[in-house]
């Protein structure tokens, strides 16, 4: 199956893993433990790690409407899901070129990019069911 591309006001987005991650696709519940806490490993071991831009930008925008929040309330989620032990501090990035880098480094890595191929082949992109 391949990877859904999301479209919104113009842009579309991916789900972006390391291409060790054994996920090839995931439920929205399944994405939302995994960003928001409770997912603490991917199948290979490898621990789960955010990458997100903490800007209003398209690509936030984007992960928030998947789980219905504004950004605001995406960050405070976070924010309170670390501080109570359920996820890994995210990484901060400022681009979806840096999604890509972040998901090419690290095993755990999951974010979302702008869809403009062609992505390397250490990344693989997750389509959501």
């Amino acid at each position: 199956m391949a990877a859904e591309r999301f479209a919104t006001a113009g842009d579309a987005f991916v789900v972006v893993v390391n291409r060790s991650n054994p996920v090839s696709s995931l439920t929205g519940t399944e994405l939302r433990r995994a960003v928001l806490g409770g997912a603490k490993q991917w199948g290979n071991g490898a621990g789960v790690q955010l990458g997100i831009i903490p800007k209003d930008v398209p690509e936030t925008r984007y992960l928030a409407s998947l789980f219905g929040m504004s950004i605001p309330d995406l960050f405070a989620r976070i924010q309170a899901q670390v501080f109570n032990g359920e996820m890994r501090r995210p990484v901060v990035l400022r681009s979806s070129a840096e999604c890509v880098a972040f998901a090419r480094a690290s095993e755990g890595a999951v974010c979302i990019a702008e869809d403009r191929p062609p992505f390397p082949p250490e990344v693989k992109l997750v389509s959501i069911h």
